[in-house]
């Protein structure tokens, strides 16, 4: 752990030394460029050679930069101009002027350039990666959960409304083992005031999904792949504002907005709002009578009454773009707040009338990306966060509950059974430090290092003798440190292959259940720590530029998260005692991107994988008080596919689809570590986890309606999750089995984009069939819903 510490710190320290190497007197070189005819030239890359001294010029063709004293060659470039080199002796400021001739090799009767997209070059990486275009779906009411399942092999289980807590299953994996990350920045301990079900997709550019085998980059002990979420980073001016209001009295609001000066100070704000009393309709086939405590079957109707969900967040950072000494560097700061209900637990037979959650989130942050750091092809980013939660649950109400809001006093402590006055810090530190280095056009190597750390206080001013015990005082902490290094080799542009290693680290100190006597467990705190190397490689090769076929394999780690351990102190239990899952990852895949003549285009990604993974983390559920936990269970194998069709008519249509399905079994033959009897769940299935699901989705567009520049987009989803088991299939009767049963409901939008998108207005009918939908152990999501949006968005760089 020393040692990667002071490796970090080294690289820290080189990052400084390097900025204070030029805080030396300097002069600047002013200028313009422009072409023969004297029009401006915009974008043109000046520089001094053999230094890391440039700039660009800006739309008037004008550019600014500053150097010690010195002899220089001064170098203007600009793809299809003749590069101009000349040599300056700077001992005071300079203001020049030069034009550029064409560059007559360049010149051809008739040419064609076709740029690659951002997301078409994530497709074509040699990992199993797919990209999700969110700005595409910036005028609808989703949030990033739903965005997400816009894509192939991704499925989100939610516990309910706005608000409610989202997981996110990754062929066939759940929860921790799917890591998420913002920019790069791993988002574990970001708090719930600022998660996946409450970001408005409007703050993504767009988001990569990789499945299985992850890039070094990430450094992450991610199994099951990693979902990064790429934010807007314009560096120009503009503002985006939008208001949604709709069903179960919702209503979202956000602001975007950023301002770019000519010497590259930036600056960009994000803030959103969201609230909704999430009084939807639920079914239930029997009630409790709260006076006898017996349920009465029966077909019930009746409408959530204490599930109110409401955030705001604002996310604020300033800094410079295109500077000699950064292409990007970034002071953040994130504020957030939530307050929140809790209607029902990981059941619809317990239900609660005053329980409270509460959180507040502080994070500020620090970006620094520099290409040709210190040398030429030697790339460096360092990021890093510390993130302050303050959290709060309440249940000092001693009632019993029923879903029409009736009740009767008990003699508890509180709706679970015990009183709960729970007032705790969750502290989370992230630093990440990546060298990437191009040795040449074939040979490359990279090097990355992600240290967390997670903390968690008590910090209520209730007297720790009358709602805590000594379990509550002892502490909880974790860090992890996961440094990998990886070699590239591109003999050709039709392959390449990338060869990785990673070494993971943990340390964990918390209570841990030693000795139960009947009912009652006796902890003590425990230190412990864990230790292992993984490896991995990915490849990728082109047929005739239109096919693609990757390939990846890795054995893999996961680190039980805090949250495993610590819960979350209102419906996850703790379990200080978890080993981390290990895993071997297979995949491989084939996708093709055609355009044809009229411009139509055709994309297919298609992919099949085998994971075996050991020690699996299992979330097992407590009849009794409706929580969750965690727990090693044995070995599970998955064997699945996935795949994803789309296709583009010039632009008037688009029609597309995802589909996956997986076969994830328990291939644990005896019942426990500790005996020798045969389980009779051997070869089941996963129970809680669907394995059959996929969505459709079509849209239509009309051009120049109701004038020029104006755009009327109709859009329809279509979604299906197959029947899946809720406990082991081998359990009960054929008749008895606990099942959730297929689902099936749809989706329709009509936006209309006026002035080249500057106004915006959309109107949403979601689940418009009003099918019953469930998840996540039956726990029933909303019904019908109605929304409208409107949006504005001015940018001054269109």
């Amino acid at each position: 752990m020393f040692k990667t510490l002071l490796q970090s710190c080294l690289f820290l320290s080189l990052l400084v030394c390097n900025t204070l190497g030029y805080s030396q007197e300097r002069y600047s070189i002013s200028g313009k460029l422009s072409d023969q005819a004297g029009a401006p030239l915009t974008d043109a890359y000046i520089y001094l050679e053999h230094t890391q001294i440039y700039t660009m010029t800006n739309q008037a063709g004008e550019f600014k930069l500053s150097a010690p004293v010195g002899t220089y060659q001064l170098v203007c470039s600009l793809m299809g101009y003749e590069k101009k080199t000349i040599s300056i002796e700077l001992h005071n400021d300079l203001n020049v002027a030069y034009k550029l001739g064409p560059d007559r090799e360049m010149q051809l009767d008739e040419v064609q350039i076709k740029g690659k997209s951002v997301i078409e070059k994530v497709r074509e990486s040699a990992y199993n990666v797919v990209a999700v275009d969110a700005q595409a779906m910036t005028n609808t009411t989703a949030d990033l959960s739903n965005a997400l399942e816009q894509a192939s092999g991704v499925k989100v289980r939610r516990s309910g409304g706005l608000g409610s807590r989202a997981s996110i299953s990754l062929n066939g994996f759940t929860g921790r083992r799917v890591k998420l990350f913002m920019d790069g920045v791993p988002m574990e301990g970001f708090g719930d005031a600022f998660q996946l079900n409450n970001i408005p997709v409007s703050i993504a550019d767009r988001i990569e999904v990789y499945k299985g085998v992850v890039p070094i980059e990430f450094g992450t002990d991610a199994m099951g792949g990693v979902i990064n979420i790429v934010t807007n980073q314009r560096s120009n001016t503009f503002v985006d504002a939008s208001y949604a209001f709709g069903s179960f009295n919702t209503h979202r609001a956000s602001v975007s907005t950023g301002f770019t000066s000519k010497n590259g100070f930036s600056v960009l704000v994000n803030g959103f709002l969201n609230y909704s009393d999430n009084n939807y309709k639920v079914h239930l086939d029997k009630m409790l009578d709260v006076n006898t405590g017996t349920y009465v079957a029966g077909d019930y109707e009746v409408e959530r009454f204490h599930d109110t969900y409401q955030n705001k967040t604002v996310m604020a950072k300033a800094g410079f773009v295109k500077k000699w000494w950064a292409d990007r560097f970034f002071v953040g700061l994130t504020v957030g707040e939530l307050e929140a209900d809790v209607q029902n637990a990981y059941t619809m037979e317990i239900v609660y009338g005053a329980r409270t959650r509460a959180s507040k989130t502080l994070l500020p942050s620090l970006e620094y990306y520099k290409r040709n750091f210190l040398t030429k092809n030697l790339t460096a980013r360092v990021t890093a966060n510390y993130n302050h939660n303050a959290n709060k649950s309440i249940d000092t109400v001693a009632r019993l509950y029923n879903w029409y809001g009736d009740y009767a006093t008990t003699r508890t402590g509180g709706e679970s059974g015990t009183n709960t006055l729970s007032e705790f810090k969750d502290n989370n530190v992230s630093a990440t430090a990546n060298l990437s280095y191009d040795i040449n056009k074939k040979h490359s190597i990279k090097l990355n290092d992600v240290i967390t750390g997670y903390e968690r206080k008590l910090s209520s001013d209730v007297p720790l003798d009358q709602l805590t015990s000594a379990t509550d005082t002892m502490r909880r902490a974790s860090r992890k440190n996961v440094i990998g290094l990886s070699y590239g080799y591109r003999p050709s542009k039709k392959w390449n292959v990338n060869f990785f290693g990673k070494h993971y680290y943990q340390y964990v100190v918390g209570p841990v259940d030693t000795v139960t006597v009947g009912n009652n467990s006796q902890y003590e705190e425990q230190e412990r720590s864990f230790q292992t190397s993984g490896y991995g490689l990915a490849a990728t090769y082109f047929f005739n530029n239109a096919i693609q076929l990757k390939a990846s394999a890795e054995r893999a780690y996961n680190l039980p998260s805090a949250q495993q351990l610590f819960g979350d102190e209102v419906l996850n239990t703790a379990n200080t005692s978890l080993k981390a899952e290990n895993s071997s990852n297979f995949n491989l895949g084939v996708s093709s991107n055609s355009r044809f003549k009229n411009d139509d285009v055709l994309y297919v990604d298609v992919n099949g994988y085998y994971r075996l993974t050991k020690d699996f983390i299992q979330r097992v559920q407590s009849a009794r008080y409706g929580t969750v936990g965690n727990v090693n269970f044995g070995r599970v194998r998955n064997i699945g596919a996935d795949a994803e069709v789309r296709y583009y008519h010039k632009n008037k249509v688009m029609v597309g689809g995802t589909l996956t399905y997986m076969d994830l079994r328990n291939r644990e033959q005896i019942r426990d570590a500790s005996s020798s009897v045969a389980s009779s769940t051997y070869n089941n299935r996963m129970p809680n986890i669907p394995y059959f699901f996929g969505n459709a989705d079509a849209a239509y567009y009309v051009h120049d309606i109701f004038g020029k520049n104006n755009v009327l987009s109709l859009n329809y989803n279509f979604n299906y999750v197959g029947e899946f088991y809720l406990l082991w299939e081998s359990q009960g009767s054929s008749s008895t089995k606990a099942t959730l049963p297929e689902q099936v409901y749809h989706d329709f939008s009509v936006n209309l984009s006026l002035a080249k998108g500057t106004y915006n207005i959309t109107l949403e009918a979601l689940n418009f069939t009003d099918a019953r939908l469930y998840d996540n152990f039956s726990l029933q999501k909303p019904g019908r819903a109605f929304n409208v949006k409107f949006r504005y968005y001015w940018n001054r760089r269109k």
